[in-house]
């Protein structure tokens, strides 16, 4: 990863942008991002719909990968809470020292 990007995901995306929560009853620093949709979208006939295309109801959060401790395993499929509000979690993606839950409110 560039030296320059990794400070600004340091200094500058964390600290002006993340916000204290409650991630299944551990507190963490996230950046959340509500999603209603994606305009990527793949395949000719959109048929790759994927946590990248659409969201409804959704969240986005971002966690730094270090800040996450051993205890919580985030898994596709799983329940998880955030700031005690149910959510079904349909993709999780690691990359650049980040780890991002695609997140979709829990209905059932």
């Amino acid at each position: 990863m560039n030296n320059t990007f990794k400070d600004d995901i340091d200094k500058t995306f964390f600290t002006d942008f993340a916000e204290k929560i409650n991630l299944s009853g551990v507190k963490l620093k996230a950046v959340i991002t509500k999603v209603q949709s994606n305009p990527k979208l793949t395949g000719k006939f959109k048929e790759n719909l994927d946590s990248t295309t659409l969201i409804r109801n959704g969240l986005k959060v971002s966690i730094k990968t270090r800040d996450l401790p051993p205890s919580i395993s985030v898994e596709v499929g799983e329940e998880i809470k955030i700031n005690k509000i149910s959510y079904y979690v349909f993709d999780v993606e690691k990359r650049h020292g980040m780890t991002h839950i695609y997140a979709q409110k829990y209905e059932g």
